[in-house]
């Protein structure tokens, strides 16, 4: 019986963290594919910069969103949850653009995650 809630609290728990992890993927794989068409368009850097700043704007919302809302949820100020989730995002988008200039000379491409 122990057993069973504990698994039952445990699902609940994955479940939990799936919103804000698939919010999280939609739009890292989104930035991604931003990332992919500017190397196929052989876009420069700085170029490839000002796209990211503003592209997935769906998703930045949905992921800026969540990690407020979970932020909020340990008790953080919203003034510090929107801090965080800005932090979050930016950590994102300068990845991918870290990305694009190591692999824009070279045509690489990045594969999105699953």
């Amino acid at each position: 019986m122990i057993t069973r809630i504990a698994t039952a609290l445990l699902s609940m728990a994955a479940m939990k963290g799936d919103a804000l992890d698939n919010a999280r993927k939609a739009f890292n794989n989104c930035m991604i594919e931003v990332h992919n068409v500017a190397v196929t368009e052989k876009s420069t850097p700085s170029a490839f910069i000002k796209t990211s700043d503003t592209a997935c704007p769906t998703e930045r919302a949905a992921y800026r969103e969540l990690l407020v809302k979970s932020e909020r949820s340990y008790g953080s100020s919203l003034a510090d949850a929107e801090k965080f989730a800005a932090e979050e995002i930016q950590i994102l988008v300068d990845s991918v653009v870290s990305n694009f200039n190591e692999n824009a000379k070279d045509n690489k491409t990045l594969t999105p995650e699953k």
